[in-house]
């Protein structure tokens, strides 16, 4: 087959999840003899360090641009010339690259007309990967808008052209997509847009995955220090719960005792938050229990994991999937997680991970004593957590589901 994929931000210009998947499928699909091309937006280009291969276009431009003061200034100039130049942009791939199926990915910040034209011009043969919420949320010049001012400094310009903006915004018609093929990471998501009041048609879950392989090899057979390693990997902000497990910690060390144990948390975040994190650390004596690390890229991460004895899950919203807790059973790390959104669909309590109340240190305590005090408790969630990413949640079993609903179109 001959694919486009449609998205917005393609790695390395993203390093969540969703668009991991998008790489991910996009280079399976090559491997297995499909012709792909990536048509994604310009986001991050200039600071990449390698070129992209030719099947990668970045060209887009995005609705709005990150951190950028013009953006008020454009939404009245060139708004409407850069989401023609996007139109333009996809007639000019269909004809050349002659597609027999498209792919869209996440779409956030751009236009919707976008996944409307590409619908109107290959009418059935569309094709929606929905791992995010964007085909639920208004566009980002409605955001923008409606959103406070930042500083003194825009506020008085904003508050004056809010009024206009929104204005020109209501008088334009949104263009409806008619949404015919529909994939989804989990069925939690696939509920989720249902309630959000979007109903797409052809529904199939294809649930999330990883590249297994990457994460099998190199578990230590020793370990350096008798400590028990606990890991946290994922955003710092205060949805992701990591405030839950800095505090569960300190119920183990200073109400059970345990004081045998290290909690390693990786990732960058918002900086209050982040901030709040240290500060909790230094009220509760916690520092010498406590290791601050950077996001670190994804080919470093399993080494992370394989100096792990424990994974900590902590998200406290529903998360669509929770690809961290793929690879932490692949690396054959025994999990305690919160089971939230398509988490519970990954969760077999006492079976291949422990789970705990959501924002409940206390809950969360009471697991890792569990696993902590059982070295044969982590073993048996470990081998069956594993067994787990292995048989439901590898990237070649995602890329053939998703090349064989693509052939049926």
């Amino acid at each position: 087959m001959k694919i486009l994929f449609l998205t917005n931000f393609y790695p390395p210009a993203s390093r969540g999840g969703y668009e991991q998947w998008c790489q991910e499928v996009a280079d399976g699909l090559r491997s297995r003899g499909h012709d792909v091309l990536v048509l994604t937006s310009t986001h991050g280009r200039d600071r990449f360090q390698e070129a992209d291969p030719e099947w990668v276009r970045r060209k887009l431009h995005l609705e709005m641009e990150f951190g950028s003061l013009q953006n008020a200034f454009r939404f009245f100039t060139t708004r409407k010339q850069r989401e023609l130049e996007n139109l333009a942009l996809l007639r000019e791939t269909l004809e050349e690259h002659k597609p027999d199926a498209i792919l869209l990915w996440g779409m956030w910040n751009l236009p919707r007309s976008l996944p409307a034209l590409a619908e109107d011009l290959m009418p059935d043969r569309v094709a929606y990967y929905i791992g995010d919420y964007w085909i639920t949320l208004p566009s980002q010049f409605e955001n923008y808008w409606n959103a406070p001012a930042r500083n003194l400094i825009t506020g008085l310009p904003k508050s004056i052209l809010r009024p206009i903006a929104r204005r020109m915004l209501m008088s334009e018609e949104r263009p409806d997509l008619q949404l015919e093929h529909t994939l989804f990471p989990s069925t939690f998501m696939r509920d989720e847009i249902n309630q959000k009041g979007v109903s797409p048609k052809n529904k199939k879950i294809v649930y999330g995955a990883i590249n297994t392989e990457l994460y099998l090899d190199n578990r230590k057979l020793t370990k350096q220090t008798e400590n028990i390693s606990l890991l946290y990997i994922g955003r710092l902000t205060y949805e992701k719960g990591v405030h839950t497990a800095i505090e569960a910690v300190g119920q183990l060390t200073q109400e059970h005792r345990i004081n045998n144990l290290r909690l390693t948390i990786v990732g960058d975040g918002d900086s209050d938050y982040v901030d709040s994190l240290h500060q909790l650390v230094r009220r509760n004596n916690l520092t010498s229990f406590m290791t601050f690390v950077p996001a670190q890229p994804k080919e470093d991460l399993p080494a992370l994991y394989h100096q792990s004895d424990i994974f900590l899950f902590t998200s406290i919203w529903d998360e669509p999937f929770g690809r961290v807790i793929i690879e932490a059973m692949a690396s054959g790390v025994a999990v305690v997680g919160t089971s939230v959104g398509g988490a519970a669909e990954i969760f077999v309590e006492d079976e291949n991970a422990l789970i705990f109340t959501p924002d409940d240190p206390a809950s969360l305590s009471l697991q890792l004593k569990r696993l902590i005090e059982s070295p044969a408790l982590r073993e048996k969630l470990a081998n069956s957590g594993r067994q787990t990413a292995m048989e439901k949640f590898d990237i070649q079993r995602m890329t053939k589901e998703i090349e064989s609903y693509l052939q049926t179109l």
